[in-house]
């Protein structure tokens, strides 16, 4: 997917901001931002990254910023912990934040009963995300399936590990 030029993202469950610190050496003139629910990341976040817009300590069904105030919201493994009531506000809040898209890395499946063991064998939840994010009002959906190369974490990466592109 294709969202250049991007100047904004906002990462939701950024954690201590990895993956915020790796977008900032890729691409030094965007404004980068994240909110966790753990207010220790969020200090160590604003250790690693002192220049970023945005650390602050929130929930992903209700983030503190502007309507359209990113051009990328993105999460990694973040929505893996949410119910499907939790995912639908959450989805519904990036929708309201980005202005270009949103790009996540989380367990998709179609298939309710697979999503269904995932969660009584390990806890995590994977979500019908082309369903949800139709709901929300995402277009140009696509999914692309994460290797056994591209992530060495195994189950449950292996089977419901994606990476997810929407339009806003």
């Amino acid at each position: 997917r294709d969202f250049m030029p991007f100047r904004s993202v906002l990462e939701v469950g950024c954690a201590a901001g990895a993956n915020l610190y790796k977008i900032k050496q890729t691409f030094p003139h965007s404004d980068i931002g994240g909110i966790d629910w753990s207010a220790d990341a969020i200090e160590e976040a604003k250790r690693m990254l002192p220049r970023a817009s945005i650390l602050q300590v929130g929930e992903a069904t209700d983030v503190y910023i502007s309507n359209k105030g990113s051009d990328l919201v993105i999460s990694d493994m973040c929505y893996i912990y949410l119910n499907p009531r939790e995912l639908r506000k959450a989805i519904k809040e990036a929708r309201r934040i980005a202005r270009l898209g949103v790009i996540f890395c989380e367990f998709h499946s179609s298939h309710w009963w697979k999503r269904l063991a995932l969660k009584l064998a390990s806890g995590y939840y994977a979500h019908d995300y082309r369903k949800e994010m139709e709901k929300a009002g995402f277009h140009d959906i696509e999914f692309h399936k994460i290797k056994e190369e591209e992530w060495e974490g195994g189950e449950p990466q292996k089977t419901f590990g994606y990476i997810v592109t929407a339009r806003s």
